[in-house]
């Protein structure tokens, strides 16, 4: 058997440890972190022995884009998952000032609800978990009753009182047009 340089022998024990950490049932991401990471400790061997950094830059830029895709591929699953959660109590509270500016602009109350639960459906946010009614729109008033009540978080009191007054901001005769279009009520889109 040939003996390996120390370079060489280096190489093998870090990916080897990299291996062993993350197991042979990687999947998906696990996969991509894992040959990252071994790029990374092949790369920083490399520069050690002396390689030149030109040389080493193809090296560099696959292990960006690995990256790369594992950020996007992270940003993917956060958004795939938060389909299947039920609305927070901040994205709640500001579906309840929305509520609230529709009735002001002459809907009734159910319509408003069914208005923006449509709304949260398109967007592909499910509806409110807790309430006694299959109707999600009803769940979305109930919660409203909940805030009206004082019997929600503190934390959502102030989201809904922040976002209603962001609204009142908004010129009166293009508020709805603007919250709605706009979905100024997802700040998922905002941040975006």
């Amino acid at each position: 058997m040939q003996a390996l340089s120390p370079s060489v022998d280096r190489i093998g024990a870090a990916l080897k440890a990299l291996r062993q950490t993350h197991g042979h049932d990687a999947q998906g991401d696990d996969k991509l972190a894992l040959g990252a990471k071994c790029l990374h400790a092949i790369t920083v061997q490399l520069a050690e022995e002396g390689l030149p950094s030109e040389d080493l830059q193809p090296l560099i830029d696959l292990e960006a884009s690995l990256r790369q895709m594992i950020a996007l591929t992270q940003t993917e699953s956060v958004a795939n998952r938060r389909k299947r959660l039920p609305p927070s109590e901040s994205l709640l509270a500001r579906a309840s000032a929305v509520i609230d500016l529709l009735i002001k602009a002459g809907s009734d109350e159910a319509e408003a609800a069914q208005i923006f639960m449509r709304r949260l459906t398109t967007a592909g946010i499910p509806p409110p978990q807790k309430g006694g009614d299959a109707r999600g729109w009803r769940r979305l008033l109930e919660w409203r009753t909940d805030l009206g009540n004082g019997l929600v978080s503190e934390e959502a009191r102030q989201e809904y009182l922040n976002f209603a007054r962001e609204i009142e901001a908004i010129p009166a005769n293009e508020r709805v047009r603007r919250v709605l279009d706009e979905r100024l009520w997802d700040r998922r889109r905002k941040s975006g």
